[in-house]
């Protein structure tokens, strides 16, 4: 069974081709990495932001990649040479990243969009990491090759990885030599007779997954090197994604109000984590809050919701009030869809009152 490895999702015909900003919405998905994943979540944020009136004046190019590994295809000359660790991944979605930005261009006819990045679990750590980059890009060169408004952290696993719930069980696991090569060795064995078909309705049923989230996973098994990845790459996670490592070039001088558009990114960043994660830990979440953030509430904000510029210029870091799990993609789409749209329109707001 193949899978997208690229989801797009253009303006739609009908929209103002003249005098509208070009914006690209860039999603990162986490571990595992295929993009096909997160394709109801995106269809439905494309859909509500057309159709938002304060957003008639606006053009969206939304797009995502599968993480390198994932491409869940049979044919050999696909595969990476070797497993990819974090390092490699950050460097591959970077690339991919610039290609988006080159294809808007092409499709615009010379126009260069803003960029709006966001991220899923892993992916809000490589998405911090991308934006470190580009601001050093800015520093060493003198200019930035697109303007860069904001980002969007979704359930984000940034720091401590290894100590939230899941994280020490699956540490402890991991560590085991050769664990990834074991692990899909033994996912291989049990699954290989079993047609994929058959087996799509197996996890439909056993898993209670919807139709694009049970597809998706099917051909994450069935793919070459797709399980083998997913753990090699978790265990990666786990090594690396310790302490806060980011300086001003993410978080911003305590009361910096910023100068210009490449200096405010940070008060442009929106962080979502769910109010009892497996994957993340309570108590670094919370330390990450009060030392780099502005902890709202959604409920507060939920009618008229905007980025303020009251709180020393820090991202705006909010924990869900509801029961939204760390998979949201999985069956709470629309929900979450909502949410990032209104964030979204506060980003572009902040950005043109800049």
């Amino acid at each position: 069974m193949e899978t997208k490895t690229k989801l797009y999702y253009d303006p739609s015909a009908g929209r103002n081709k003249t005098n509208a900003q070009e914006y690209l919405i860039f999603h990162i998905p986490g571990n595992p990495g295929l993009i096909p994943y997160y394709d109801p979540f995106l269809s439905t944020l494309h859909t509500l932001l057309e159709s938002t009136p304060a957003l008639q004046n606006s053009n969206f190019h939304i797009c995502g990649h599968s993480l390198l590994g994932f491409e869940a295809s049979e044919d050999d000359a696909q595969r990476p040479p070797e497993l990819a660790g974090l390092e490699r991944q950050i460097d591959f979605i970077n690339g991919c990243l610039y290609d988006r930005v080159d294809e808007v261009r092409q499709k615009t006819g010379g126009i260069t969009p803003k960029v709006i990045l966001m991220g899923h679990s892993v992916g809000t750590y490589i998405l911090l990491e991308i934006i470190r980059r580009h601001r050093k890009q800015i520093e060493v060169v003198g200019h930035q090759d697109f303007d860069l408004i904001g980002g969007i952290l979704l359930f984000p696993t940034i720091t401590h990885l290894a100590r939230s719930p899941s994280g020490i069980v699956a540490s402890a696991l991991l560590r085991i030599p050769g664990s990834a090569h074991i692990g899909s060795a033994i996912v291989k064995v049990l699954t290989y007779f079993i047609p994929t078909d058959f087996f799509n309705r197996l996890v439909r049923l056993i898993m209670r997954f919807p139709e694009h989230a049970a597809r998706t996973t099917t051909a994450l098994i069935k793919s070459p090197i797709g399980v083998k990845e997913a753990l090699f790459l978790a265990k990666d996670e786990m090594d690396m994604i310790t302490h806060d490592k980011w300086g001003e070039e993410i978080w911003g001088a305590a009361t910096d109000p910023g100068t210009n558009k490449g200096d405010t990114i940070h008060s442009n960043l929106v962080f979502f984590w769910g109010s009892h994660d497996a994957w993340v830990a309570q108590e670094t979440r919370d330390e990450l809050i009060r030392a780099r953030g502005y902890r709202d509430s959604l409920k507060k904000r939920k009618s008229s919701w905007s980025l303020s510029s009251d709180h020393d210029w820090k991202p705006t870091m909010l924990v869900d009030e509801g029961k939204i799990p760390h998979g949201f993609c999985l069956k709470h789409s629309e929900i979450v869809a909502d949410y990032v749209r209104e964030w979204v329109e506060a980003i572009i707001d902040n950005d043109n009152e800049i």
